[in-house]
């Protein structure tokens, strides 16, 4: 069977799409990595945040009470 021009063009068309398909996955691959690494940041800076402030506050506690802290 030979080749028509409409046979070509649909293969043609099979292969751009076939390439757009796989650009799509990487795209949403790298999106979805993107995403995973914001939210341990967000959770990181919140976990340092959280920690400062509850070491703060049992340094003020302990001052309050009339202890002195253990600063050099």
């Amino acid at each position: 069977m030979r080749l028509r021009t409409v046979h070509m063009s649909i293969a043609l068309a099979a292969a751009i799409l076939l390439m757009m398909a796989f650009m799509a996955a990487g795209a949403v691959l790298v999106s979805r990595l993107s995403a995973l690494l914001a939210a341990g940041l967000v959770a990181w800076i919140a976990y340092r945040v959280a920690r400062n402030v509850l070491a703060r506050r049992g340094a003020d506690a302990a001052l309050s009470h009339g202890r002195q802290s253990s600063v050099p």
